[in-house]
């Protein structure tokens, strides 16, 4: 069996290690726009224009390369369970199910088992328990060791830019690779794996799409109160352990008229230490100021280090911490279409359009009113930060979805095409109250272990 997969991220990392598992036969060939060396939007050369709301999560959030975004930004494992949705659409109910028939087989890939049960707070919240993958485990394409897998063969620099269909058979697709336009085809499999608005991209481009553009949405976040009282809220502690060197999370979860919303800790946002560290590792920042910065935190730093390996909590610096709210803004609130301009590979880059209306903020007011009275009824000493909802943010909140998602059920979905599978965050209909990535994963699992002949 001759597989491509389009894309070496997150995505496609975990697509080639269980195809190499389950079918250890098969000829194996990823096409990856970058390399080992990662690179945002502007410096792979891709091209967006955003028309509405100041949404920079393309240019800020994507990152392109063997392991793509999550190389940078890591990300939670988290799924979905039947306490999500109130009303679920059938293929929305298709997936939940298919979330709770994977779920410990896709955490044992990570070595770790089923960490917590979801507990209702109140009828309007729940909380929902997820594992923070560590620094060094985030590029899943180095931790299923891609590269070194002898059925898999690397097509770097090469820039996937349309697919071929005849009926519901995809024939093969055309890339550039140095320059030049090429053409791949005669795989028995394809799986389109480029990200949420390169997969869609690339979707307009080839027209296998209803309309000239796709519906999108993405999370919303807003700063919505500053907790004094320390990490136990009621019988629950919202802290963060440590296992190994990833966290196990915490969060509640609500839904306001078929719309999820979500109340996360954010821990440390004003511990100098930890945000120094965060310039050090992440944004390529050296100075002898900030050394001399670092240096002066020691003491912090002893603490903190304490906490995380004798005590395996995470440090939370003077004991108060911000609860952040993210919500789901309704889908049709967004459109991504080709433009006229051209990128640096001479293709149609992307219109964006985003709209935060009144409803949506009128949902924050609403879930920021259910959370309150939890605080208040578990005497939780707290300040109301007034801050404006925010679409710019993209270290936490890009999950964009419902890009590609207009399936009646998950047979639907499947068998779309006869021989191809999209899998990115667009493909669900929803976001729910989670960092969605790791609910597509259950999803492949079926694919490779029930469609694939």
């Amino acid at each position: 069996m001759k597989i491509a997969i389009i894309g070496s991220g997150a995505y496609g990392s975990y697509i080639a290690n269980l195809l190499a598992e389950k079918h250890p036969t098969s000829e194996i060939h990823i096409y990856e726009v970058g390399d080992s060396s990662l690179k945002n939007e502007n410096q792979i050369g891709y091209l967006s224009h955003i028309l509405n709301a100041p949404y920079n999560a393309l240019s800020k959030g994507r990152f392109f390369g063997y392991g793509g975004a999550s190389v940078k930004w890591g990300g939670q494992l988290l799924t979905f369970s039947h306490n999500d949705f109130k009303n679920p659409s059938r293929f929305l109910y298709d997936i939940v199910e298919l979330n709770e028939k994977y779920k410990n087989t896709v955490f044992s890939k990570f070595n770790l088992s089923n960490i917590g049960e979801e507990e209702h707070l109140t009828e309007q919240l729940f909380t929902k328990t997820g594992i923070w993958l560590s620094y060094f485990n985030r590029n899943l394409f180095k931790y299923f060791r891609i590269e070194n897998e002898k059925r898999v063969t690397l097509f770097s620099n090469s820039r996937v830019t349309k697919l071929l269909l005849k009926d519901k058979l995809i024939t093969g697709f055309e890339y550039i690779h140095k320059g030049d336009l090429k053409k791949a085809v005669g795989y028995d499999y394809y799986f389109l794996a480029a990200g949420a608005f390169e997969g869609g991209r690339i979707l307009l481009n080839s027209q296998l799409t209803t309309n000239d553009y796709l519906s999108f949405s993405d999370h919303l976040s807003q700063k919505a109160f500053k907790i004094k009282s320390g990490t136990k809220m009621g019988k629950t502690d919202f802290s963060f352990d440590v296992k190994g060197a990833s966290l196990i999370t915490k969060r509640m979860i609500g839904e306001i008229d078929s719309t999820s919303f979500f109340a996360h800790p954010i821990f440390n946002s004003e511990f100098p230490f930890f945000q120094n560290l965060k310039k050090f590792m992440f944004g390529r920042h050296f100075s002898i100021q900030l050394i001399a910065e670092i240096i002066k935190d020691i003491p912090a730093c002893i603490a903190f280090a304490w906490s995380m390996f004798i005590k395996k909590k995470l440090y939370v610096y003077k004991n108060e911490w911000y609860l952040q709210i993210d919500i789901e803004n309704p889908i049709d609130s967004g459109k991504m279409s080709l433009s006229e301009d051209k990128d640096l590979f001479g293709e149609n880059g992307l219109n964006i359009d985003l709209t935060v209306g009144k409803y949506t903020d009128e949902l924050f007011v609403k879930a920021k009113e259910i959370v309150k009275e939890y605080l208040d009824k578990n005497q939780v000493e707290y300040e109301v930060v007034n801050e404006a909802t925010n679409v710019e943010k993209y270290e936490d909140t890009y999950h964009p979805f419902g890009i590609y998602s207009d399936f009646t059920s998950i047979e639907d979905y499947f068998t779309k095409f006869s021989n191809m599978l999209i899998t990115n965050t667009g493909v669900l209909p929803r976001a729910g109250g989670i960092n969605s990535t790791c609910a597509v994963f259950p999803l492949i699992e079926e694919y490779v272990e029930n469609y694939m002949k």
